[in-house]
Order: structure tokens, then sequence, then C-alpha cells
């Protein structure tokens, strides 16, 4: 089962490690692309919404074919994804590339993951969730690390082969040693309207994110694909709720449990990937740090993503596990109030107390809020609820950052990006973060959901849920 696990992180770090740590070599690609800086934030944006997509479409594909065939498939596009990256003299191959890769990235983590949860015996899933949060948010926090090194010495395009070597590595394994098991329910409704609305409410709005880069957020080219984007989400919201057997279990996740670990993995996530941004956008280009000195400030991220992965590990069977997740909201704060406290005068030890308060926020948030609205729910639908979950933890990950990163530039009072403008985009984060924070917690309180602990062995071996999820607000419906 260690393999299966391994092939998951395989398939997914490569895209992590990009999105979080491509602002520091971003100028050498659009430099040696002959590209614009506009052209390539859209092809960010698409990449991302491929990604999105991929993984709601893996939703409905995992029920109905076998698990071994979508990996080797979404793994070759994985490949094909980044050599066309690689080798890229343009930027239609480049985007093209980008594109795949992001799609693919999304199918495998639904392909991959689940059965991972699923197949490890009960008493191992603690120890299952603690690697994926190593895998995955060590990643987001490496990403910058790993950013700074690839620009020091200008080997982006080294770095993408280098992503399609391991794929096709992680393909030859994986053919020798991945098991052939039957799709486990085959018979699923075919859902062509929550993918025709899923694949609106991605795409629209991250094209509108990347055009934000050289228009205002008002223009048309911005406001109109984002508006049409954020009505097809909300009409995917309210089409799938009312389906017994939707591509996204809209209907089954509403109560209390999935809604507030939703929220929790939305909100802290993009509150992380937004003050990361701020942060690495303040250093490079308002007070010129080099990209390498940039990337290695961001060390003790990957510290503080390890020690909340064995903290999760060691938490996951027990009642703490949401105060885990509420206490990385508040470690999020703390490095975000750091960091709107920072002045170049205060030194490296401020950055480094802020960037580290935010790994441990991103890695006590988002696992620990995907695990808790994942064991509210069977884990036959698991597969459908990462996609959901993904879907709409991306959107407010990648695209409140590059609004925030606009309204800084809005605010700058000299030309270009000065620092007062960074601090109030920050603030804005902050606020939002705050708002975010005391919003689930009062939703949490009023569900009555209380602190149970988890019962493993009939979430993985019965196929029933580990805790029980009272309805929303149901304190004040008792009351009445």
């Amino acid at each position: 089962m260690l393999i299966v696990a391994l092939f998951a992180l395989f398939a997914l770090v490569p895209y992590i490690l990009v999105v979080s740590g491509a602002a520091l070599y971003r100028g050498q690609v659009v430099s040696d692309l002959g590209a614009t800086g506009g052209a390539v934030a859209i092809v960010q944006g698409l990449s991302i919404a491929g990604y999105a997509f991929g993984a709601l479409l893996a939703g409905d594909l995992v029920n109905r074919f076998r698990q071994r065939h979508l990996f080797l498939f979404a793994e070759a596009l994985f490949v094909l994804g980044w050599l066309l990256v690689a080798v890229s003299g343009g930027i239609a191959t480049y985007g093209a590339g980008r594109v795949l890769a992001g799609f693919s990235t999304g199918t495998l983590l639904v392909t991959a993951l689940p059965p991972v949860v699923r197949r490890f015996p009960a008493e191992r899933v603690p120890f299952t969730a603690a690697f994926i949060n190593i895998g995955l948010f060590g990643a987001v926090a490496a990403g910058p690390l790993l950013g700074g090194a690839v620009a020091a010495g200008h080997i982006w395009r080294i770095f993408y082969g280098a992503f399609a070597g391991l794929g096709t590595l992680t393909a030859v394994v994986a053919m020798l040693t991945l098991p052939n098991a039957e799709p486990f329910n085959p018979d699923l409704p075919f859902d062509p309207h929550g993918l025709a609305l899923g694949f609106a409410a991605t795409v629209l709005p991250f094209w509108a994110s990347g055009e934000l880069r050289a228009h205002g957020v008002a223009t048309p080219i911005v406001a109109v694909p984002h508006g049409i984007g954020v009505a097809c989400f909300v009409a995917l919201m309210l089409v799938e709720y009312r389906k017994p057997e939707a591509l996204s279990p809209v209907h089954k996740m509403w109560t209390t449990f999935p809604v507030a670990g939703t929220l929790i993995a939305m909100i802290g996530g993009g509150a992380f990937v937004t003050f990361v941004l701020l942060t690495i956008e303040l250093l490079v280009r308002v007070e010129h740090w080099s990209p390498l000195a940039a990337g290695l400030l961001f060390w003790p991220q990957v510290v503080g993503a390890l020690l909340t992965a064995a903290l999760l590990g060691m938490l996951f069977r027990t009642r703490f596990l949401p105060l885990l997740a509420f206490a990385g909201m508040l470690l999020l704060l703390g490095g975000g109030a750091l960091l709107l406290s920072y002045h170049p005068h205060d030194g490296h030890t401020h950055l480094l107390a802020a960037v580290g308060l935010l790994g441990l926020g991103a890695g006590a948030t988002v696992s620990p809020g995907l695990f808790l609205a994942g064991m509210a729910l069977r884990t036959r639908i698991l597969g459908r609820i990462l996609a959901l979950i993904e879907l709409v933890r991306s959107t407010a990950d990648f695209i409140l950052a590059p609004v925030m990163l606009k309204v800084a530039v809005e605010s700058s009072k000299a030309s270009g990006l000065a620092a007062a403008g960074i601090h109030h985009a920050m603030r804005i984060t902050w606020l939002i973060t705050l708002s975010g924070t005391v919003f689930i917690a009062a939703l949490y309180l009023l569900g009555g959901a209380g602190l149970p602990r988890p019962d493993l062995v009939a979430w993985v071996k019965r196929d029933r849920t580990a805790i029980h999820s009272p309805p929303l607000l149901d304190v004040i419906r008792h009351r009445r």
C-alpha cells in the first residue's frame, strides 16, 4: 500500500511546487518565450482551472473505470504536459503544456488519493493522513525555496523536464505494481449538467484572474467572465444539491462538519497562498532581493508543515482534530499580523517568524479540513467529495491571490508596486481570514458538532461515517 501512496504524491507534488514557487522565475519564462507577463498570467490561471476541472471530471471517472487505467492515462498526459512546457518555444506550446499538466494533476489527485485511504488498514489511516500532509503541504511550503534555486540557475526548462522524467518513471513502476481493481460504482448516473457548469465555473473565473495583470477589476474582459463564472458556480451548487446521485454530492455534504471543513480548507489555503505571494512580491519587486535570497527565506515554512503533519497524525484518531484546524486558522492570522507589522529595518528574524507561522497554519488547516469533511461521509463517495472540495478550494486559493496583488498595485501611490500597497492588500487578506474564522467557528458551535472521537474502523472497513455530523444550525433549530 505504501507504493500506492507514493504514486499519489509523485503525481501531485510537481504541480504544487510550480504553483507555489513559479513567481520567483516567472520573469525568466516571459523573457525566454518572448511573451508578455499578462499572457503567462493567463496561462497560469487556465492551468489551475484545468487542475480544478480535472479533479471534478475524475470524480465521475473513478466510479466507471479501473483505477489502474485512469492513473496510467492521466500520467501519460502529465508527462506530455511537462515535456511540452520544457521544450516550448512560444506561449502557445507553453500554455498547452501547463494546462495539460494542471488537468492531469487534478485527475491524478482524485484517482490516486481516495484509494490510499480506502485500502490502508484503519489503524494506518493516521499515518496516511500525516504522509499526505507532508507530501502536499510540505511541497507547498518548499515551493518558494525551490523556485528561488531555479531562478538562480535559470534552469526552468530542466526543472520541468525533470518532472516529465519523474512522471515517466512513475508510469513504468505503476504498470508493474498497481492493482487492476474493478470500478466500484459503474452505474452512477452521468451528470452532464454538473460537468458543463463545473467547466464554466472553473475556466471563466481563472481566465479573468489572469487578465487582472493587464486590466482593471471593473473592465469587461475581467468582470464579464468572472461574473458569468461565479453565476455558473452558484448554479452548480444549486443543481447538484437537488440531484439524488449528483457528480458533486452537495446535498450529502450540507451538514456541519463537511461545510466547516471545506470552509477551513478554502479560507486557510487562500490566506496562505495570498500571504506568500504578497511576501515574495514585497521582497523581490520592492526591496530588490534576489530570487534565491527570497526563496531561502521561506525555509521555516517547510519545518512548520512537517511539524503540523506529525501533529495531524497524532491527533487524527482523537477528539481534537477540529481544534487543530481552528488553531491553524489562528496561526495564519498570527503570521499575517507579523507580516503587517514588518518593516525593512526589522531584519530577517521578523520575516522568518512570520513565514514559520504561515507554514504551521497551512499544514494545520487544509488537510485537517479535508479530513473533517470526508470523515462525516462514506468512503465510497470520497472521490466525489475530494473533487468538489478541490474545485471550491482552488477557486478561493488561486483567485484571491491575484486579486489581492491587483489591489496592491492599484493601492501603491508610487509608479509600479510599493510596500504601502502590499501592506494594504495584506490587511484586507488578514481581515478576510479573521472574518472567515469567526464565521466558521459560529457555524461549528451553532451546529452543535462538539468534539466527537472518529470511528476509523467503521469508516474504512464498513463504509460508514467516522463521525456524526449534525445539520447546519442544529442548535437554533432545536431551540425553536
